[in-house]
């Protein structure tokens, strides 16, 4: 593993930016933390009596994420998802914005190992600890600058500066993904997949196991910065999927929403920037 802190790659910056720490629930005090008592009880004894068994397969890795999935949480449902739909995209370099207790990771540092891919990790917090994969780095920073060092970061660390899978579990707030997405689109690859968690951020959300998601409301922050940035409108209340403005866009309104936008045509420009064609062409 490799650790950095940001900065010219190296130490803190003073101008840092970094969003604070989103809450992972409402205030207990607050109408939604209140209602929650309810759920929670609800949730506790539907699991006792519903008892969630893990598939076996032929992967380990798969058995693995299976088994690590079978503890509740605001991604569990969504563990597996990710682990292969990362694997068809053959990925050279993953980027995780947002690591936390390290559930996708978890994911991410198995789909990696399979192909072989560079994982880079950014959060605000040190979580250097979460991962041991040999091709791990991780940045302790905020996101939005530390694409502006992405290009320099790969230089250094011998990396092609080219992202084949995003994923962005951040602050959830709105202000803050559309600086994402604006910072990070450039440096995506012309096979792009790009994965956005909490896109359907409720007080109690729905659940695919009969139980309810509880959070908080983030009044559409992330799935307002993907309908902005495709020109288009999602209800996140509901399974989506389309082609917009050349991505393949597929959405799940379970445990928290999650939402995947696949490349699937690009811009002149950008066939030029990644090789595709060359300007005569």
């Amino acid at each position: 593993m490799n650790r950095t802190v940001l900065a010219t790659c190296e130490t803190a910056s003073a101008q840092s930016t970094s969003v604070a720490r989103p809450p992972l629930f409402a205030s207990p005090w607050s109408l939604g933390g209140i209602a929650s008592i309810p759920t929670r009880l609800y949730n506790a004894l539907h699991r006792s009596v519903f008892t969630k068994r893990a598939l076996c397969s032929r992967s380990k890795e798969l058995d693995e994420i299976r088994r690590f999935a079978q503890q509740p949480s605001d991604i569990d449902e969504h563990l597996e998802m990710m682990f292969t739909e990362t694997l068809l995209c053959r990925p050279n370099v993953i980027v995780e914005l947002g690591v936390r207790g390290g559930a996708s990771t978890f994911v991410f540092e198995r789909a990696a190992a399979l192909c072989s891919a560079t994982l880079v990790s950014v959060d605000i917090d040190d979580c250097s600890f979460v991962s041991h994969y040999p091709q791990w780095h991780f940045v302790k920073g905020d996101d939005v600058e530390f694409a502006s060092h992405f290009p320099e970061f790969c230089r250094m660390k011998n990396i092609a500066p080219s992202v084949d899978v995003l994923f962005i579990d951040t602050s959830h707030y709105y202000d803050h993904t559309v600086q994402e997405i604006q910072a990070w689109m450039p440096l995506m690859s012309a096979r792009a997949k790009i994965m956005f968690h909490d896109t359907n951020m409720r007080l109690v959300g729905p659940r695919k196991d009969g139980c309810f998601q509880i959070a908080w409301d983030n009044q559409r922050g992330v799935i307002r910065s993907i309908e902005e940035y495709l020109s288009t409108e999602i209800d996140e209340s509901e399974v989506y999927t389309d082609c917009v403005n050349g991505w393949l866009v597929r959405h799940s309104p379970y445990c928290n929403g999650f939402t995947i936008m696949d490349r699937v045509s690009c811009s002149s420009d950008e066939a030029i920037r990644h090789g595709l064609v060359t300007e005569n062409q």
